[in-house]
């Protein structure tokens, strides 16, 4: 079994692990501490057997950043592009305006819907789940609602809010977190539960907490090879499907190295307040076990950025006395990859907000177009390519993009969402003169 410090949390590093894997997962990886299985499991058995076998394999194994993984729900349908007609879609964002990641959803977002001729309303449910189910049936009942509805399943409970779409023309498309599989099918069968959901747009946070704990070992080991490693991990929540993933990705990629001990896995809960609160009363307790801590991996760049200032108060340097991992591609982050106090920072799910555009307009100009799950891949800018793509994401310009060249066409039937190829496209359309 991965090392955990047994101490004051031994109990809540049980909830913990049960919480984020699941009960017959945490078994499973007490009797093997190499497997630790992804939040969705492997199992055939049970709900989320109603996944077919290649949604499994999407969200369960870390795979290469170039992959992308979609299962479609029955016979697979080409695409013909003709003529745009004009459409309207509403995304209900979860957040708040002014919050750094859900301002990078809604700005490519808003690009790729004018590419697109997409009417785009935008709503804010002000981190309020309550807020947000209002604003959702309040869009559906309108005596005009939108053609389409985008919501993000933070709090995995729209299973009323799709009965309700339902009985209307507007179509639902869930990006960021994915439906529950009990909610996409009925029974154990392929047939599709609720008729209004056109399908899902999800990033594979899997494979990207697996890569950044991954990097922190090898370049922990690399600066101590042989002497035992302490490890602090920064969750942003045990309950989103996002924050579940990334969490048993974490634990997957730090479950290769022996000599590892983890010695707190705490809830930030996003921001980096509590995530400075926390890292100082962790450094408060190390003091006393007269060890350090060599790694720090954070669930996103903010809370990265609060262990960083909890870090350097202590007189600790981020960058080499202890390496810290983020994630969010943010602009603060970018910049704490560039002068060295982060060795990476993971993203680009952000640009779920433009495969969500593509995807419901290739559902209206093609209205046969069958429900389907698409996992898109993240990518890590690191201390290495961080001058080549940091400066494409401090003040990225997304009109330059073609969001159009991803779409569906008779030759390329699935979906190649991958946010490198944006950053290649946006670096060969205009480098902004931007200095790290």
């Amino acid at each position: 079994m991965r090392r955990f410090t047994s101490c004051w949390f031994g109990q809540t590093m049980t909830f913990l692990l049960v919480t984020m894997l699941g009960a017959s997962s945490f078994v499973a990886a007490q009797a093997n501490a190499s497997e630790f299985s992804h939040p969705y499991g492997t199992s055939t058995q049970g709900p989320d057997s109603l996944v077919p076998e290649a949604a499994l394999a999407s969200m369960a194994s870390a795979t290469s950043s170039s992959s992308i993984h979609e299962t479609i729900d029955g016979t697979d349908k080409l695409i013909s592009q003709g003529r745009s007609s004009p459409l309207s879609a509403t995304f209900i964002n979860p957040g708040k305006q002014g919050e750094r990641f859900w301002d990078m959803v809604t700005d490519i977002m808003s690009a790729s819907a004018q590419d697109l001729n997409i009417a785009l309303e935008i709503l804010y449910a002000e981190r309020s789940p309550y807020r947000l189910r209002e604003l959702a049936t309040e869009t559906l009942t309108r005596s005009m609602p939108p053609h389409y509805l985008l919501l993000v399943n933070e709090e995995q409970a729209f299973s009323e809010l799709l009965s309700i779409a339902d009985t209307t023309h507007t179509k639902v498309l869930m990006l960021l977190n994915d439906l529950p599989a009990e909610h996409r099918y009925l029974n154990q069968s392929q047939r599709i539960l609720h008729p209004s959901w056109i399908g899902s747009v999800i990033p594979d946070n899997h494979d990207a907490g697996k890569r950044m704990a991954t990097l922190l070992l090898k370049e922990a080991r690399a600066l101590r090879p042989d002497t035992p490693l302490h490890a602090l991990a920064l969750i942003g929540d045990t309950r989103t499907p996002a924050s579940i993933a990334r969490n048993a990705g974490m634990l997957s990629g730090f479950g290769s190295d022996d000599a590892l001990t983890i010695d707190r896995i705490l809830e930030a809960r996003w921001n980096h307040q509590d995530a400075e609160r926390l890292t100082q009363q962790y450094l408060t307790w190390i003091k006393k076990e007269k060890h350090g801590v060599d790694i720090i991996w954070s669930a996103n760049d903010a809370i990265a950025e609060g262990a960083i200032k909890a870090l350097e108060s202590t007189s600790i340097q981020p960058g080499k006395d202890t390496l810290v991992a983020g994630l969010n591609w943010s602009p603060e982050g970018i910049k704490m990859v560039a002068d060295g106090r982060m060795l990476l920072t993971d993203g680009g799910h952000f640009m779920a907000g433009a495969w969500a555009m593509i995807m419901i307009r290739d559902h209206t100009d093609n209205p046969e177009m069958l429900a389907r799950l698409v996992t898109f891949p993240m990518s890590a800018i690191t201390t290495h390519n961080v001058l080549e793509y940091g400066p494409l994401l401090l003040a990225p310009d997304w009109t330059r993009i073609d969001f159009k060249r991803y779409r569906l066409t008779p030759s390329n039937p699935r979906y190649h969402f991958d946010s490198m190829q944006v950053l290649e496209q946006l670096k060969i359309e205009a480098l902004p003169d931007i200095k790290i």
